[in-house]
C-alpha cells in the first residue's frame, strides 16, 4: 500500500509540473505583430525561427534579402552569423573531448609547440572563456597602424600573439586569436580540416543542410545581402573575410533551430555535454556568478529575463543582426537573422515572453521604475558633488552635474539618468537597474562610487587644469611599443599634447588623474606614464576595451647642443 501511494504521489507530481511547464498556444498572426516593423517590401529584413519543446513552430521571412532584385526573405535565405559561430568550435572541441581525444584543460602548447613557444601555459578552457590573456587582435592590429583594407595572415596572427607580453590574470578579454588556436586545434587533431569537421560532425548529422563556411567570398546562393541605414535610405555593405578565422558561416533560421534542438535534446552529443556548453566559465580557478552578462563556456551569456534563465548569442557586423535565445527550463529558442545592420534582439525577447507569460514575473524589468524616497537637497549641496571623476579600472570619465534642480550623471551626449538624494551623500539613480551612487565630497579629490548589483566601480575626481599638467612638454617624445613593433611621436601642438602614427589619425590626449591621459579615439582610453626615481618618464602604459598594459617604451634623444659641438 506504502509503495502504491509512493508511486501515486509520483505520478500526481509530474502531472503538476508538466501542468507547470506548458506553455501558451501562440497564433502566426501574434508573433507577426511582434515583427511588423520588418514587414516591408522595400527594405531590409529578418528571418524568424521558433522551436518549441523540439518542434519548429514558426518560421518565416520579413522584408527583402536584396533591394536591388525586389528578392523577399524567406525560411530558406541564408544570412551572415558572425560571433554565434564560435559555438560549433566550443561543440566541437567538447566532442572531442567526449571521444577522449583531448581535455580542456589541456596546455594548448602540447599541441602546437612550434606555433606557441610562450613561457606561460595557455589551457584550451581558457581560450574558450577569453581568460587566456590574450588581446583583441583587432584592437592591436589598429594600434599597431594596421587598415581595415591590409591583408592580416594567420602566421602574422601567431607573430603577435608570441610578440605579447601576456598578462598573468585570467580576466576576461575577448580575442578571435584564442579561437584561431583552437580552429587549428580541431583540424590537427581530426586530422581533417576545421571546416569539414565542423560540416561532416555538426552540420550533416543534424541536417543542417543550407548551413555554409565562406572565407573568399565565394557565390552563396539564396544569401541576404547586407546593408547599413543612413540619411537616404540603405547604403549597400561589403564583408571583410577574415583571412585568421574559418568560422564564417551562412546559415538559416531553420537550420539554426535545428542546432538549437540539439542543444535541447542532444543527438550527436550527450546530455552531459550540453551541460558543460551551458556550463558557466571559469575565471580565476572558480566559476563566474551567475549575474546579467556573465560569460558562458559557448560564448553565449546569461540574463535574468523576469525571473527566467535566458541564454543569449548575439552579433552586429558587417550589415548583419542575428541573434540566438534559449530558455533550457522551457525548451524554447528563438532564433532572428537580419539584414539591416541594426540590433533586433529585443523582437526576440518580445517574442519569447509570448510563449512563456504565464511563468515571468509580473513585472517588466525594462519599464518598472521604483518608487524611491528621496531626501530633499539644495542647489547648493547637490553642487558639492558636481565634477568630472575617471574610473581607473574600466578607463572611463563621467561627469556629475546640476540642471533643473537635479543631479545627473553624465556618460556622452544623450546618455545621463538623473540621480535621486536618499542619503546625505548617496543616491539612487533613474535607470532600468537597481543603481545606487555614493560620494565622499570631505576628501580632496573627491570621490565617488557606483554599486550596480553586487558589483561596485570606483572613480575619482580630476581637473583638466591641475598643476601637473602644467609642463606637457615633459611627456613629449618618440615611444616605442615592441609588442606592436611600431612607434608613436608625441609633440605639444597648439597646447594640447598630440599622439601621431605615420597611418593613422592624430590622437589628442586629455589630462584625467596625475601622469594619466585619455585619447579623443577609439583604443586610446587610457595612457599611464611611467617615471625613474629621478621623475623622468620612461614610458607608457596603454589600457583600453581587449587589450591591457602595452608598453611604450621612451626612446633617447640625442642633446642637439651636444650633436653641434661634435
Amino acid at each position: 500500500m506504502k509503495n502504491l501511494l509512493t508511486l501515486l504521489f509520483c505520478i500526481a507530481l509530474s502531472f503538476s509540473f508538466a501542468q507547470k511547464v506548458t506553455k501558451r498556444s501562440i497564433t502566426a498572426s501574434q508573433i507577426d505583430a511582434v515583427f511588423s516593423q520588418w514587414d516591408t517590401k522595400n527594405t531590409p529584413g529578418i528571418a524568424v525561427g521558433i522551436l518549441n519543446d523540439g518542434k519548429i513552430v514558426h518560421a518565416r521571412g520579413y522584408g527583402l534579402a536584396n533591394l536591388e532584385h525586389q528578392i523577399s526573405i524567406t525560411p530558406k535565405t541564408k544570412f551572415h552569423i558572425g560571433d554565434i559561430a564560435k559555438e560549433f568550435t566550443v561543440y566541437a572541441l567538447l566532442l572531442l573531448e567526449q571521444r577522449g581525444q583531448l581535455s580542456l584543460q589541456d596546455d594548448i602548447r602540447k599541441y602546437m609547440p612550434k606555433k606557441l613557444f610562450l613561457d606561460n601555459a595557455i589551457s584550451i578552457q581558457q581560450l574558450i572563456h577569453h581568460t587566456g590573456g590574450l588581446n583583441n587582435h583587432e584592437v592591436v592590429k589598429a594600434l599597431s597602424g594596421w587598415r581595415q583594407e591590409d591583408i592580416f595572415t594567420k602566421e602574422q596572427a601567431y607573430e603577435m600573439i608570441r610578440n605579447q607580453s601576456r598578462s598573468t590574470l585570467n580576466d576576461q578579454r575577448h580575442s578571435d586569436l584564442g579561437f584561431m588556436i583552437l580552429e587549428d586545434l580541431i583540424a590537427q587533431i581530426s586530422a581533417m580540416s576545421y571546416v569539414d569537421f565542423v560540416s561532416k560532425e555538426i552540420f550533416e548529422p543534424l541536417g543542417m543542410t543550407h548551413s555554409i563556411f565562406d572565407t573568399k567570398g565565394d557565390i552563396i546562393t539564396n544569401k541576404a545581402h547586407g546593408y547599413f541605414s543612413n540619411q537616404d535610405g540603405f547604403v549597400n555593405t561589403t564583408m571583410n573575410h577574415k583571412q585568421t578565422l574559418l568560422s564564417d558561416v551562412y546559415t538559416t533560421v531553420e537550420d539554426m533551430c535545428l542546432w538549437a534542438k540539439e542543444l535541447e535534446n542532444p543527438k550527436i552529443g550527450t546530455k552531459a555535454l550540453v551541460t558543460k556548453f551551458d556550463d558557466l566559465s571559469i575565471v580565476n580557478g572558480e566559476k563566474v556568478k551567475e549575474a546579467n552578462t556573465a560569460l558562458y563556456t559557448g560564448g553565449h551569456r546569461y540574463w535574468n529575463y523576469r525571473g527566467a534563465k535566458k541564454l543569449t548569442h548575439i552579433e552586429v557586423a558587417g550589415g548583419y543582426a542575428s541573434k540566438l535565445i534559449r530558455y533550457p527550463e522551457y525548451n524554447l529558442a528563438i532564433i532572428v537573422l537580419g539584414n539591416d545592420g541594426a540590433y533586433n534582439g529585443y523582437a526576440a525577447t518580445g517574442a519569447s515572453a509570448l510563449y512563456l507569460e504565464d511563468f515571468l514575473d509580473a513585472r517588466s524589468n525594462a519599464t518598472a521604475t521604483p518608487e524611491i524616497t528621496s531626501k530633499k537637497m539644495s542647489k547648493k549641496q547637490l553642487a558639492r558633488f558636481e565634477g568630472t571623476y575617471w574610473d581607473s579600472n574600466n578607463h572611463a570619465s563621467r561627469k556629475i552635474h546640476v540642471a533643473n534642480d537635479t543631479l545627473r550623471y553624465f556618460r556622452g551626449p544623450g546618455n545621463e539618468s538623473a540621480l535621486v538624494p536618499i542619503t546625505k551623500n548617496s543616491f539612487k539613480m533613474i535607470t532600468g537597474a537597481e543603481v545606487v551612487v555614493r560620494f565622499d565630497a570631505k576628501i580632496s579629490p573627491k570621490t565617488m562610487s557606483v554599486k550596480v548589483g553586487d558589483d561596485m566601480f570606483y572613480s575619482i575626481a580630476y581637473d583638466v587644469d591641475a598643476s601637473w599638467t602644467n609642463d606637457l612638454s615633459l611627456f613629449t617624445g618618440n615611444y616605442y611599443a615592441p609588442a606592436l613593433n611600431t612607434s608613436y611621436d608625441l609633440r605639444v601642438t597648439n597646447g594640447k599634447l598630440i599622439l601621431t602614427h605615420q597611418r593613422l589619425q592624430p590622437v589628442q590626449l586629455e589630462p584625467r588623474i596625475p601622469d594619466v591621459f585619455s585619447g579623443n579615439r577609439s583604443h586610446f582610453s587610457s595612457l599611464f606614464f611611467k617615471r625613474d626615481a629621478n621623475g623622468v618618464i620612461k614610458g607608457f602604459q596603454l589600457s583600453t576595451r581587449g587589450v591591457q598594459d602595452i608598453w611604450f617604451q621612451k626612446e633617447p634623444t640625442q642633446d642637439k647642443n651636444i650633436q653641434k659641438t661634435q
